[in-house]
Protein backbone atom coordinates (compact mmCIF):
# COMPACT_ATOMS: atom_id res chain seq x y z
CA UNK A 1 0.00 0.00 0.00
CA UNK A 2 1.42 3.42 -0.93
CA UNK A 3 2.54 5.81 1.76
CA UNK A 4 0.06 8.56 2.62
CA UNK A 5 1.49 12.01 1.94
CA UNK A 6 0.20 15.47 2.78
CA UNK A 7 1.06 18.90 1.32
CA UNK A 8 4.38 20.17 2.59
CA UNK A 9 5.92 16.73 3.18
CA UNK A 10 9.54 16.45 2.04
CA UNK A 11 10.16 13.43 -0.19
CA UNK A 12 12.24 11.85 -2.91
CA UNK A 13 10.15 11.47 -6.08
CA UNK A 14 11.03 9.17 -9.00
CA UNK A 15 10.20 10.11 -12.58
CA UNK A 16 11.02 7.81 -15.48
CA UNK A 17 14.52 8.46 -16.77
CA UNK A 18 15.65 10.27 -13.61
CA UNK A 19 16.95 9.23 -10.20
CA UNK A 20 14.91 9.76 -7.06
CA UNK A 21 14.83 13.56 -6.76
CA UNK A 22 14.37 15.83 -3.71
CA UNK A 23 10.82 17.20 -3.74
CA UNK A 24 7.90 18.51 -1.68
CA UNK A 25 4.28 17.35 -1.83
CA UNK A 26 1.86 19.98 -3.20
CA UNK A 27 -1.88 20.37 -2.69
CA UNK A 28 -3.86 17.94 -4.81
CA UNK A 29 -5.99 19.07 -7.70
CA UNK A 30 -9.17 17.27 -8.79
CA UNK A 31 -7.72 16.42 -12.20
CA UNK A 32 -5.08 14.10 -10.75
CA UNK A 33 -6.95 11.85 -8.35
CA UNK A 34 -4.56 8.89 -8.71
CA UNK A 35 -1.37 10.98 -8.80
CA UNK A 36 0.41 13.09 -6.22
CA UNK A 37 1.59 16.58 -7.23
CA UNK A 38 5.18 17.34 -6.25
CA UNK A 39 7.49 20.36 -6.50
CA UNK A 40 11.02 19.33 -7.50
CA UNK A 41 13.80 21.17 -5.68
CA UNK A 42 16.67 22.32 -7.89
CA UNK A 43 14.67 22.37 -11.12
CA UNK A 44 11.57 24.07 -9.62
CA UNK A 45 9.26 22.01 -11.80
CA UNK A 46 5.94 20.41 -10.86
CA UNK A 47 5.14 16.77 -11.56
CA UNK A 48 2.19 14.46 -10.89
CA UNK A 49 3.39 11.01 -9.87
CA UNK A 50 1.87 7.76 -8.65
CA UNK A 51 2.25 7.49 -4.87
CA UNK A 52 4.38 4.36 -5.27
CA UNK A 53 7.06 6.54 -6.97
CA UNK A 54 7.46 8.68 -3.85
CA UNK A 55 9.37 7.89 -0.66
CA UNK A 56 9.84 10.02 2.49
CA UNK A 57 12.93 12.24 2.60
CA UNK A 58 13.64 11.32 6.22
CA UNK A 59 15.20 7.87 6.32
CA UNK A 60 16.14 7.87 2.63
CA UNK A 61 18.64 10.74 2.43
CA UNK A 62 21.68 8.43 2.53
CA UNK A 63 20.17 6.09 -0.07
CA UNK A 64 19.04 8.67 -2.64
CA UNK A 65 20.71 11.96 -1.64
CA UNK A 66 24.21 11.60 -3.04
CA UNK A 67 26.24 10.46 -6.01
CA UNK A 68 23.93 11.97 -8.65
CA UNK A 69 25.62 14.15 -11.25
CA UNK A 70 22.63 15.59 -13.09
CA UNK A 71 22.12 19.35 -13.43
CA UNK A 72 19.93 20.64 -10.62
CA UNK A 73 20.30 17.69 -8.26
CA UNK A 74 23.02 19.17 -6.04
CA UNK A 75 21.07 22.44 -5.91
CA UNK A 76 17.93 20.47 -5.06
CA UNK A 77 19.63 18.70 -2.19
CA UNK A 78 20.88 22.04 -0.86
CA UNK A 79 17.37 23.54 -1.10
CA UNK A 80 15.59 20.64 0.63
CA UNK A 81 18.11 20.80 3.49
CA UNK A 82 18.44 24.58 3.85
CA UNK A 83 15.28 26.18 2.43
CA UNK A 84 12.56 23.48 2.39
CA UNK A 85 9.86 26.18 2.45
CA UNK A 86 11.49 27.80 -0.59
CA UNK A 87 11.03 31.41 -1.63
CA UNK A 88 7.89 31.83 -3.67
CA UNK A 89 9.30 34.85 -5.50
CA UNK A 90 10.64 32.78 -8.39
CA UNK A 91 7.53 30.63 -8.84
CA UNK A 92 4.58 31.72 -11.00
CA UNK A 93 1.56 32.89 -8.93
CA UNK A 94 -0.67 30.09 -10.26
CA UNK A 95 1.71 27.50 -8.77
CA UNK A 96 2.16 29.30 -5.46
CA UNK A 97 -1.36 28.34 -4.40
CA UNK A 98 -0.66 24.68 -5.09
CA UNK A 99 2.80 24.23 -3.67
CA UNK A 100 3.41 26.86 -1.01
Amino acid sequence: MPESFKPGDLVFAKMKGFPHWPARICKSENGHKKRVPVFFFGTHQIGHLPAENIVPYVGNKMKYGSGVRIKGFTEGMWEIQNTPGFSIGSVPPELQLLCF
